[in-house]
Formats: structure tokens, C-alpha cells, sequence
């Protein structure tokens, strides 16, 4: 199979992926009344958002791993693949890191609001992280580029430890 095959291969499962999250919307559509949409549209539609935002995301595991896949054999791709993920993890431990000692300080400093999202976003995101590092550790053509997926996979877990130490340390007792 040529290159050109294989793109197209993704962009239809992707335009499957999109196009089956707009049907199943459609249908969810359909158990609403008129008048449950008058009186709860917004609600509605924000569910609806967030129905077809997962069904889309879950339809387009397929093609992403099968582009995944067919770049298994590009040493360049995997290369700028395999730093950036290290890269993304230093980036939100840092942002973890950095959180807990600003805490008061974001008032006044829009940049610090950031860091607090993106620290929120790392901490409550490491499983979906953990697991797609895990799998392009696997994936990945060389050991080289392998070592980088799973440094990112341990900045990760730790991550992931320091969102159990920030959501369960810091509650009341029952």
C-alpha cells in the first residue's frame, strides 16, 4: 500500500468517526420533546456536546491507531513523536509542581490561572496519559525512542500521584 492509500484509510475513519458521533446525536436528539426543549435547550445541548464529543473520541481510537500503525517504520516521525512526549510531561509536572506554591497568588496574575489549568487538566488527564504513553511505548519502532515513551510514562504515574495526594490529602474527613 502506498502512502496516499494509507492517508485515505485515516481521513475515512475519521469521517466515519465524525459522521457516526453526528448520527447517534441525532438520536439522542430524538427522545426530546419540543416543549423539553424550550424550557431545558441549553441543558440539553450541553449534553449533546459532550454525548457527541465522546462518541467521536471513542469512534476515532481506530483510525488514530491505524495511523499509528502504518507510521510505525518513520524513524523521523517517531523521533519528534517520542520528544514531545517527554516534553508534555515535564511541562505538566512542572505545572503540578508549581500549583500547590502559588495558591492565592492567581488573583492577579493571568498566567498563574494557566498553570492552575493546566496542573487540573495533567492531574485529573495522567490515566488517559498513562495509557496512551504504555501503548506508544509499544508501538514505538526502536528502543531508543521506546526509553523516551516510558520516561514520559513515569513523569506521568508521578503526576498521577501527586493528583491523589492533592484531591485526597487535602478533603475534610467525612
Amino acid at each position: 500500500m502506498n502512502r496516499w492509500i494509507k492517508l485515505g484509510i485515516v481521513l475515512a475513519g475519521y469521517a466515519l468517526a465524525f459522521v457516526t458521533s453526528f448520527f447517534m446525536t441525532a438520536l439522542y436528539d430524538r427522545q426530546f420533546s419540543p416543549e423539553d426543549n424550550q424550557t431545558m435547550g441549553g441543558m440539553i445541548a450541553g449534553g449533546e456536546m459532550m454525548y457527541s464529543s465522546a462518541v467521536f473520541l471513542l469512534a476515532s481510537l481506530v483510525p488514530t491507531g491505524l495511523a499509528l500503525w502504518f507510521l510505525r517504520r518513520s524513524r523521523r516521525f517517531w523521533s519528534a513523536f517520542s520528544s514531545a512526549g517527554p516534553i508534555f510531561a515535564i511541562v505538566g509536572l512542572a505545572a503540578v509542581l508549581t500549583a500547590p506554591a502559588t495558591t492565592g497568588l492567581t488573583a492577579g496574575v493571568p498566567l498563574l490561572l494557566f498553570v492552575d489549568l493546566l496542573s487540573l487538566v495533567q492531574m485529573l488527564g495522567s490515566p488517559l496519559w498513562i495509557l496512551s504513553f504504555a501503548l506508544f511505548a509499544a508501538l514505538a519502532p526502536a528502543p531508543d525512542l521506546r526509553r523516551r515513551m516510558l520516561a514520559a510514562l513515569v513523569i506521568e504515574f508521578a503526576i498521577a500521584g501527586c493528583g491523589l495526594v492533592h484531591f485526597m490529602a487535602t478533603q475534610p474527613p467525612i
